[in-house]
Order: C-alpha cells, then structure tokens, then sequence
C-alpha cells in the first residue's frame, strides 16, 4: 500500500475529476469491495469488513488504509421492508425480485431467479417502497459522518431501469415495451421518482454526487435499441440528472456491457460520470476516451472478469498505466474496476492496482 503525499484530500480529488480537471493524481473509485478479499488483505473475518454486519466506520477504515479515494453507500435502497418468504426455498425481495433462499452468487449476494411481478396486476398490489423511508435515510446518514474527510461517499440513491427489469422478469418487460408502453412508461415513472426524491434526500444530508444503479448493455450491445432507450429511459435519466444539478449535485451512472451505443444519449441527458466501462464487453478505454472523455467523467476499466482474479501483477499494472494514459490526461478520469472487488480477485493483483495508479498516476502525468 503506497502513501499519499497529502497535497489534496478525497473530496477534492474526486470533484476535480468530476469537472474534468486535473487533480494531484487520478482518484481511485470502487463501488465496492469483497469483504473475502478485505479480509485476506487485514487478516480478518469477512463479516469484519462489511457494512451490514460492522458498520460504514469499520468498512471505511479499510478502504482508507488501502488508499481508496471513494467508495458507494450500497445500502440505501435495499431496506428489507417488503421482503417475503414464497418458500424454504425462495423469497422476494422489497423490489418483487426473486431470489433463492440456500444459493448465494457471491459471499453477500443470493443468487436472482426471477421477476415476481409479472403482469400489471402484479405490479399493482405490490407494496412499494417509500424513498423516505427510515432504513435509506439512516443509512445515509451513518455513512456520511463515517466517511468523515477520509473517503468521498457516493450515495446509490435508486435504479431507473434495472432492478425493474429484474422484478417484472426481462423477458416480460421487453414484451411490454411493445404491448403495454404506457405500463412500463408508469414502471419506470415509479422507479425514477424514488430515485430522485431518495436523492434530494441525500443531498440535502451532505452527499454531493448521486449514483443510479443500473445495466443498460449486455456483453455484445446494449440490452434495447438507441430508439427504445431514447423512448423510455432517456427522459427519466435527464429528469434525475436536472434535479440534482439544480441543487447542486453529481449523477454517477453504473451500467455493465457495451453501451457504445447508448454514450451519445447519455451525455445528452446530464449524466456526469460513467461507470464501469466494462472491458471485457468492448468498452476499451482508448475509443472511450477518444469518443467520450472530453464531454463526461470516466470511471473503472480495470478488468474483474480475467485480470484482477487470474492475471499477474505485472499484467495489472501493465493495464492500469494503459487506462492512465488512454483517460487521465486533462482530469476525468477515475481509476477502478471493470464492476466492482468481487470475490474472485486476487488481493494481491487489487493492492497493484492501487499502487500503480498512485505511482503513476500523479499529475503532470508521465
């Protein structure tokens, strides 16, 4: 782990970046990080460095120990309100998501298994979750005065598209697109004004850049066509993206897959930053940068399908001084994973990333 000189902190390097200005040195940004691999790292339990189980101050302690400039508050919208049991071996979550009950897809995830609101109807009679809620704002709060100055929180405030796929099942929300327009049209309406009103709420307790937790893109193109994206999600993206703006906020998007496509429309509706620019699904870093850098922020890159779990050390710091070079020139650019620290990375291919962005990623660069 490699030391900061400490010229500028977090909050500053992060927002220069988000301006698309140089900082001291290219910021580091993970959504998260695996406890399993934090706990290799610290030589603790896994249930030690999580939130859910020790708290934002312990999570937090590591990431600033590792040297990480920011991080996500995951937890906002997930209360456990509306969660049910369907069986021993199934429940659905506030969402109408369905997830098995004994099978995990990683150490904190269960494993998804299908849309629980099918239909209308479904849709309907299912309790929604209030976005003032108690669980949401609590978590927020927490987690601001546990960052403190040491790591620049973004609060996930909401999710426009995805988890909306998830709940009414993906093969059913495309057939709506075509069938009942107006019923995603209200599906989406729902999700977006949580999103903000969770939003507003954040932003008035302190946080400065807001994350909208969604995938638009599979690994070969985006999941919709650039007319249905335009027609459905567009309008709700720029409506989030104005109402931060005006008081004062960031918008952060997280989508996996090729969104090429898709980065045009993106812009165009305010989004100020763009995360994880999967490599793997053909977001390479030098026609992103090239096509995109100079019109909004760019976040991630590293890979976490190959690189961070199989590859060297060497082969990490070889990609990150590539992403460095591609993006980092004249600021915009946060350096992190193609996703997020899952389970599968090496710990010691995470602590060369970190430690080859910090060497090489200090401004005037290279």
């Amino acid at each position: 782990m490699v030391k900061d000189v400490p010229t500028m902190k977090p909050r500053e390097r992060v927002l220069r970046a988000l301006m698309r200005e140089e900082p001291d040195r290219v910021p580091l940004f993970e959504l998260a990080v695996s406890p399993q691999v934090l706990s290799k790292i610290f030589n603790k339990k896994p249930e030690e460095c999580l939130s859910i189980f020790a708290g934002w101050e312990a999570e937090f302690n590591l990431y600033e120990k590792l040297g990480l400039d920011s991080s996500s508050i995951y937890t906002l919208m997930f209360s456990p309100k509306n969660s049910r049991g369907i069986d021993k071996d199934r429940y659905v979550d506030s969402w109408g998501r369905i997830y098995s009950a004994n099978v995990s897809a990683a150490y904190i995830s269960r494993f998804y298994i299908g849309g629980y609101l099918t239909t209308p109807e479904k849709y309907e009679e299912f309790p929604k979750l209030d976005p003032l809620d108690s669980f949401g704002i609590e978590q927020c709060k927490i987690a601001l005065k546990a960052a403190g100055d040491r790591i620049f929180p973004v609060a996930a405030v909401g999710s426009i598209w995805e988890v909306q796929g998830e709940a009414l099942g993906w093969e059913n929300m495309f057939r709506y697109m075509f069938t009942k327009p107006d019923f995603v049209r209200e599906v989406l309406e729902d999700s977006t004004k949580f999103l903000i009103e969770l939003g507003k709420a954040c932003i008035d307790l302190g946080a400065e850049v807001l994350l909208d937790w969604d995938d638009y893109g599979y690994t070969n193109g985006p999941m919709m066509s650039p007319k249905h994206f335009k027609q459905f999600i567009f309008p709700c993206l720029k409506r989030a993206a104005d109402e931060f703006h005006r008081r004062g906020a960031f918008l952060m998007v997280h989508s996996d897959g090729d969104i090429r496509l898709l980065m045009d429309m993106i812009i165009e509706a305010g989004v100020d930053a763009i995360q994880p620019l999967e490599p793997k699904a053909g977001m390479n870093i030098d026609e992103v940068a090239e096509k995109w850098g100079d019109k909004i922020c760019l976040v991630g890159n590293i890979d976490v399908a190959h690189l961070l779990p199989f590859g060297t050390t060497e082969e990490v710091a070889q990609e990150v001084r590539r992403a460095i070079d591609a993006a980092a020139p004249g600021g915009g650019y946060l350096l992190g994973s193609g996703h997020q620290i899952n389970d599968w990375c090496k710990p010691e291919n995470f602590l060369a990333q970190i430690k080859t962005a910090k060497e090489y990623g200090k401004y005037p660069l290279h």
